[in-house]
């Protein structure tokens, strides 16, 4: 028996002890927390002094020396990989593009796909997150299969494009290549197809390509769709002031104004990068409802210009859901949420000269909460709170980049990477446990990954060597 006299109620996973950051609506942290769940969903959240004795766990993860957070979400993970580092340096984004990425893209098989979409959800989970956007992909049935096996949550749907947009065809491959109307039956089937497939954690997307690829008439027709459907309407925009440029020149807007004039900017709209965007089209995005993923080491790597045209803080002040990503393996080469939000935190605040332009406890709603209500999750996931289902990170916290540890908001932001992540819950399932992966076995899932990049490069011409003499 226990204090009181009373049998505690056993769960299936307690996790006892530590500091628990539950982003919940109050924004609640507890120095040395508790949290229960039972079967996917969290049933007691708070002090261990408090619920320690009033639940007994089937498994007890030891929160101790250790910070527990919501689940990540990535906003835009590329399944279509590339094999990473192999792209050549110093292209902007069209022309990386051009060049290498959609070439790679064009190359995969079904059983790729299937290898690649695995191991991209096993590098996301080895890295604290839970939940992702896929912004379009090829063998979508392949895909479902792979996201399944992983037990992340997903929203997915079909690359699609009709190559028609405001930056030409030119070095556009000949590959997937649909009119309108092709185009938009190809969306149908896709969120018909992640329907029929019936994973509650994966939920379908109106994906098209954007970057100046697609028709007004493509546009219109995937953000109606959307509407129809209750989806998302997911597209790349605003990536670049080159984008821009092509847009102000073959419609005379820019392309979220552009997108307001042709009736295809709604709340069911999801935009990637944002990076170039006017102060009067923040007030176009929020009066719309649409939900964004800025994606801040993709706009580093290919010198976008989100420190001189990114409008993080009047995004936020402007109750826009912002999420963060990290797109593909050479935009970022790396699927690390947390090394985002170090960025979310650090970016906007030089680009202003204003400490204050993004709070560390903003990036790391970008990096939990916003997710859950960007992709539209927020329905069964979120903070750590009750009656939501258990998407959970927990950091180790005895190294450096933890230690000393006064406020783990701080340590978090500015010094931990993915690296110090120990164990990850998704609907109350360990995925990761002490750093090691329990669904897939890493070492054959790189084998046979760099196996398929180094066809692929040798078909696509690309030898990737540094500029430096290897001897």
């Amino acid at each position: 028996m226990t204090q009181d006299n009373v049998e505690p109620i056993e769960v299936d996973v307690v996790i006892d002890g530590g500091w628990i950051v539950t982003v919940d609506p109050e924004r609640r942290i507890f120095r040395d927390g508790f949290v229960a769940i039972d079967g996917t969903k969290i049933v007691a959240v708070g002090q261990r002094a408090d619920l320690a004795h009033q639940y007994r766990g089937r498994r007890t993860v030891d929160g101790r020396n250790k910070v527990t957070i919501p689940g990540m979400s990535n906003g835009h993970r590329h399944l279509l990989c590339c094999a990473k580092g192999a792209m050549p340096e110093g292209g902007t984004t069209l022309q990386a593009l051009r060049s290498f990425i959609y070439p790679s893209f064009s190359r995969l098989t079904e059983e790729d796909m299937h290898t690649y979409a695995l191991h991209a959800t096993a590098e996301m989970i080895r890295f604290g997150t839970t939940s992702f956007q896929e912004p379009g992909c090829n063998h979508l049935e392949a895909v479902l299969e792979a996201i399944a096996a992983s037990g992340m949550r997903c929203r997915t749907g079909p690359w699609t494009w009709d190559q028609a947009g405001s930056a030409g065809d030119a070095d556009l491959p000949n590959w997937l290549r649909f009119t309108a109307p092709e185009a938009v039956k190809r969306l149908e089937w896709g969120v018909e197809t992640v329907r029929k497939f019936n994973n509650p954690r994966i939920r379908d997307a109106v994906t098209i390509e954007g970057v100046g690829t697609c028709s007004d008439e493509l546009t219109v027709a995937a953000a109606n769709l959307a509407v129809e459907a209750d989806s998302l309407m997911v597209l790349h925009k605003s990536t670049s002031e080159r984008e821009v440029a092509l847009e102000q020149q073959a419609f005379g807007h820019r392309p979220i104004e552009h997108m307001h004039k042709i009736g295809a900017l709604n709340d069911r709209v999801f935009m990637n990068h944002v990076t170039s965007v006017a102060d009067w089209e923040v007030r176009l995005i929020a009066d719309s409802g649409a939900r964004i993923s800025k994606n801040p080491s993709t706009a580093l790597k290919l010198a976008k210009g989100t420190t001189q045209f990114g409008k993080w803080p009047e995004l936020l002040a402007a109750g826009v859901p912002v999420m963060l990503g990290t797109d593909a393996e050479n935009c970022s080469n790396h699927q690390d949420i947390t090394r985002a939000i170090y960025l979310a935190a650090l970016l906007p605040r030089d680009a202003r000269q204003d400490p204050n332009a993004v709070s560390a406890e903003q990036a790391v709603e970008m990096g939990t909460i916003n997710g859950s209500r960007a992709l539209g999750w927020d329905d069964v996931v979120g903070g750590i709170e009750v009656g939501k289902e258990a998407d959970i990170t927990i950091f180790e916290a005895e190294d450096f980049d933890w230690r000393p540890l006064h406020n783990p908001i701080a340590n978090l932001v500015y010094g931990a990477t993915g690296h110090s992540v120990h164990t990850v819950l998704i609907a109350g399932e360990v995925v990761l446990d002490n750093k090691q992966l329990t669904r897939v076995d890493e070492q054959s899932l790189r084998e046979e990954v760099e196996a398929i990049d180094r066809r692929v490069l040798k078909e696509i011409g690309i030898d990737p060597v540094p500029a430096w003499p290897v001897l």
